[in-house]
């Protein structure tokens, strides 16, 4: 199956941006989160370049997802072509959309219903250009073990809409579209954790540089902020570096 047609940098940007403005207007009327729900990281979560892949859900590392048969070649890094720059770009935003969806969702009120729809619109147009099944939203059973049942729900893909990337575009992209997935995750609970690492400082470090991503882009958003950061800043710094990485994909 042929990759989706490119559209040009400024409208893939635009999506980015008008995108970015809705989700941090949700965050900024939402329910302070339950620390002790969120503080699920270990020693291990503090320190991955000493644990590394120690410490990974068996989720993580036995997922095969990523590793089924390319429809378009061998699975090897291709030439950068606009088409595909394109589909990275579309992987990116769509996984970063999903991790965000999961942690607005579960503190959402009832008057923010649009928004959550309007990003569930996002999910699937994303999707569709990508020509994979879109991603359904996550529901965690307990709200306690969110983070860990979040974990499964990306890597055991049960809409295969992972493995759909790696079968159309690359595995490359199907561990960017999952790394993008812990990202966005992430970036929301930075608001109210900004002291700590991010959640999954694990699994970004363990998806990025599968997905062909240089360690500039990615190691910031590992690393604790200020514990005394405003919120302000840290959504300042979440969104330069989730669009730092879009920027990167969009040209390379």
């Amino acid at each position: 199956m042929a990759l989706p047609a490119a559209r040009p940098f400024v409208s893939r940007i635009r999506h980015a941006i008008a995108f970015v403005a809705i989700v941090w207007g949700v965050a900024a009327t939402f329910v302070v989160f339950e620390i002790i729900a969120l503080r699920g990281m270990d020693v291990a979560s503090s320190f991955p370049d000493l644990f590394g892949e120690i410490a990974l859900s068996p989720a993580v590392t036995q997922s095969t997802s990523c590793t089924a048969p390319a429809v378009n070649g061998t699975g090897e890094p291709r030439s950068p072509t606009a088409a595909l720059r394109d589909a990275r770009v579309n992987a990116w935003l769509l996984g970063v959309t999903l991790g965000r969806d999961a942690v607005f969702r579960q503190y959402a009120r009832a008057n923010q219903q649009q928004s959550l729809e309007q990003t569930v619109a996002s999910l699937r147009a994303l999707a569709g250009e990508l020509a994979v099944p879109a991603p359904s939203v996550f529901r965690p059973n307990q709200i306690a073990n969110a983070n860990t049942e979040f974990v499964a729900f990306v890597e055991n893909d049960g809409n295969e809409t992972a493995r759909g990337l790696a079968e159309i575009v690359s595995p490359q992209t199907c561990e960017l579209f999952k790394l993008a997935a812990f990202w966005g995750y992430s970036e929301v609970v930075r608001l109210s954790l900004p002291g700590e690492r991010a959640v999954f400082a694990m699994e970004i470090r363990y998806h990025a540089p599968r997905a062909e991503l240089p360690e500039a882009l990615w190691s910031p958003m590992i690393q604790g902020l200020p514990a005394n950061a405003q919120a302000k800043d840290v959504v300042a710094q979440m969104t330069t570096l989730t669009n730092g990485v879009a920027a990167y994909l969009a040209e390379h």
